[in-house]
């Protein structure tokens, strides 16, 4: 009887090799080329691709000049920059010119030229989600220029330029953009889809000795549909992230109550909210926002920062990110009659039958709504001294 069972378990153990698949599908380290980015621009009739390849034997200690199997030079990607008529066939030309099998999913930024973003990015769009190597998270970026011009910077204090990219996105806003919530934002009824802007830059006067080139967030490129329409710089821009509850502790200069100079004002908290209303086909929307905020820089000579005067800084802080965000609202309204901010999905959300009624006329309603904006933001925490520093006591404005 024991003999029998211990045949009957090795049968079974025989039988479960079946199902094990092991390693058929394997790709060897050595035979793969790791694009960390992508730069798609649109030149002529033509698509040009420029891939960011890691160099895996580059990425070890810095000052390296040689190895990974016969990589040379002190950078630890290389560019590899080729164009065709369609998207795709940029890749396969280029990977005519690579020894390694292109390999995309470790991509997480893409960049997208000035003149492709304003020509439509579906077809871009169409590739990127069908093919299965493709992250869904990866982060969209449209470049002020060509986009191949901003992934071959120095940005020196990244591995890789695509990396510094991914990183500013992050401190500008909570939830960065990703190619998933772009596409959504495309396909949706009543928000129209925006993306961060990059640009090339110089880190120091040109003139100064070993001047690198960097790579710095310039605003919001806003779409309608697939088709860039414009770009906001960065005051307005930040204003309206600010208005969307995705600003990343954002710091608020305003004017002192009283007195000469400037006080900031770091926001750590801050959400938002929209509520519409529609009466008889007119359309209001109140933007409420929340806050709480801590001075860190006064450059003025106003006050001790006590009761009183806290309350006048609240009531001048509230009165400059109401004026901020109505004007970057009026902008995209007047403007580029674009609803970045949703206001037509907060309809649909909160009032479903009033948006049967009107999203087939939506873009023409959108540039008349009427929008409100309530900030609610509470002042915490002035630092560990009260008074300006090195100002005077004569000389200190109270209230």
């Amino acid at each position: 009887m024991f003999l029998i069972r211990k045949i009957r378990a090795v049968l079974m153990l025989l039988l479960c090799t079946l199902f094990i698949a092991g390693c058929w599908d394997r790709k060897e380290i050595n035979d793969i080329a790791f694009v960390i980015g992508i730069a798609v621009d649109k030149e002529g009739e033509n698509y040009r691709s420029s891939l960011q390849i890691a160099l895996p034997g580059q990425s070890g200690a810095s000052g390296s000049t040689g190895g990974g199997g016969g990589t040379s030079g002190d950078k630890s990607w290389f560019m590899l920059s080729n164009t065709a008529k369609t998207l795709r066939g940029t890749t396969l030309e280029g990977q005519k010119a690579l020894s390694r099998k292109i390999y995309y999913a470790h991509r997480r930024t893409m960049l997208i030229g000035e003149d492709l973003a304003r020509d439509g990015v579906a077809s871009m769009l169409d590739l990127f989600t069908r093919y299965p190597l493709n992250r869904f998270s990866a982060l969209p970026v449209v470049t002020k220029g060509e986009a191949y011009a901003v992934m071959d910077t120095d940005a020196p204090i990244e591995k890789f330029p695509s990396e510094m990219v991914r990183e500013l996105c992050f401190l500008n806003m909570r939830n960065p953009r990703s190619l998933k919530t772009f596409i959504d934002s495309i396909l949706s009824d009543g928000v129209d889809p925006f993306l961060p802007v990059a640009s090339k830059v110089e880190n120091v006067p040109k003139d100064w000795k070993d001047a690198k080139t960097n790579i710095k967030l310039d605003g919001l490129a806003v779409f309608k549909k697939d088709k860039l329409v414009g770009m906001i710089d960065k005051a307005p821009a930040d204003a309206l992230i600010l208005a969307m509850g995705e600003a990343n502790a954002p710091e608020v200069m305003i004017k002192s109550p009283r007195g000469d100079g400037d006080i900031f004002i770091k926001l750590n908290e801050n959400n938002s909210s929209l509520h519409p209303t529609v009466k008889d086909d007119k359309v209001t929307v109140t933007v409420q926002l929340y806050a709480k905020g801590v001075v860190v820089d006064n450059e003025s000579n106003y006050g001790d920062l006590r009761e009183k005067e806290i309350l006048k800084l609240n009531d001048a802080i509230h009165k400059k990110i109401k004026e901020d965000i109505v004007e970057g609202i009026r902008l995209i309204q007047q403007k580029y009659h674009a609803d970045i901010l949703g206001i037509g999905r907060s309809i649909h959300q909160h009032l479903p039958k009033e948006w049967d009624k009107m999203k087939d006329r939506w873009d023409d309603i959108y540039p008349d709504v009427e929008v409100n904006v309530i900030p609610h933001v509470i002042i915490e925490n002035v630092g560990v001294v009260n008074k300006p520093i090195g100002v005077v006591e004569e000389d200190i404005v109270h209230d």
